[in-house]
């Protein structure tokens, strides 16, 4: 398989996950504007699921431009993080239409967790495909410490949520997908100027 293939597959996947996620969106049947301001959070929770999908598919789409090979682990390891991407749409409806409870948050951030691990393997096995030393593993290891905070943030979610605070546990998310528009360039002079 080419590694084109690889990635039309995987954006029409992300596309019908946005795709359900704004079916979700149901019309109230008794449209008022306390009708509208009682639904914030299906409202809150699916800007926040778009956001976060447009940034896997971003993210997908950096990865696979320095790509030079694909093989039978990483077209699997790519399925494996499309499956707990296509969860979204379930863990978006269910924390929206309950407002932000313990248990929807916790699922949420849970599914999150496996997004960012299942995205870190197939991360380990293009670099373990292309070697440690190339072109595309010194480029995919600038992400890593991104990925470590998104890992980091988002199994603290899961506690937070779980001991009683599930809008901060939201809130820590919504930092999480903030902190992936910080160039790159940024995190690294910070980096630089703790080792001078």
């Amino acid at each position: 398989m080419s590694k084109n293939r690889l990635e039309a597959f995987s954006d029409g996947i992300l596309a019908i996950i946005i795709t359900i996620m704004v079916l979700d969106l149901k019309v109230p049947i008794n449209p008022t504007w306390q009708n509208y301001v009682e639904a914030y959070s299906i409202f809150v929770s699916y800007a926040l699921s778009f956001i976060l999908v447009g940034l896997y598919w971003s993210t997908h789409h950096h990865l696979f431009h320095n790509v030079q090979k694909v093989n039978n682990k990483v077209l699997w390891m790519n399925m494996f993080a499309l499956f707990w991407q296509s969860l979204i749409p379930f863990a978006t409806a269910s924390m929206g239409q309950n407002k932000f409870t313990n248990v929807t948050v916790m699922v949420y951030a849970f599914i999150l967790t496996f997004c960012t691990i299942s995205h870190t393997f197939l991360v380990n096995s293009l670099i373990s495909l292309h070697g440690k030393n190339s072109n595309f593993s010194i480029n995919a290891n600038r992400e890593r410490k991104k990925g470590n905070i998104t890992l980091f943030m988002n199994i603290s979610a899961i506690f937070i949520a779980y001991f009683g605070f599930p809008k901060i546990a939201f809130i820590s998310i919504v930092l999480t997908a903030i902190q992936w528009f910080i160039p790159n360039s940024l995190l690294n002079l910070n980096s630089q100027s703790e080792n001078n």
